[in-house]
């Protein structure tokens, strides 16, 4: 009988301990499962971080809104600078979006254009109109203009900017960032 007991009492030993192994198994399992759910959401967001800095990295955005200001046009910047002068960085295609406030019946349009040591000028990217609300976008790579054969980029003393229509009050500089 003593036997008998002995091995029953075995048996739920080796039942309690296979219980408990089982349910630390199941613990693990889920820790694990959770850990690599996290740690999978934070290599994805460390990857987008990543993939950001290298969008930012090779273009640049500059937003200029046309404004009228004591009865004159202006090109106004996101930090309300009245014809800032535009910082672009050399080889990287620098995004400028042109907006026209909602009710502004006037047309604008951007021009960038090289002056060159002698005074002459060029025209070397345009964007297209806007009015009424509308906005529109250009890119401009310096180094473009630098590796045009066809073009003076190299005799340019200087970059502008301004507004086809009102070209004598929406004008600033273009400084090149290398």
């Amino acid at each position: 009988m003593l036997e008998i007991n002995k091995d029953n009492n075995n048996k739920n030993k080796n039942r309690s301990i296979m219980q408990n192994k089982i349910f630390l198994s199941l613990i693990v399992t889920v820790t694990f499962l959770f850990l690599l759910v996290n740690s999978e959401s934070n290599f994805v967001e460390v990857y987008s971080q990543e993939q950001q800095q290298q969008q930012e990295s090779s273009n640049s955005s500059i937003v200029l809104t046309a404004k009228l200001i004591d009865d004159e046009y202006r090109w106004i910047d996101s930090n309300t600078n009245i014809n800032p002068t535009l910082n672009m960085t050399s080889r990287v295609d620098n995004q400028i979006t042109i907006k026209s406030l909602k009710g502004d019946s006037e047309e604008h349009e951007i021009v960038i254009e090289g002056v060159t040591s002698d005074g002459d000028k060029e025209e070397l990217v345009k964007s297209d109109e806007i009015e009424d609300g509308s906005s529109t976008a250009i890119n401009f790579n310096p180094a473009d203009i630098q590796e045009d054969n066809n073009s003076s980029s190299s005799n340019y003393q200087s970059l502008e900017y301004y507004c086809e229509y009102h070209p004598d009050t929406m004008r600033g500089q273009v400084q090149i960032i290398k």
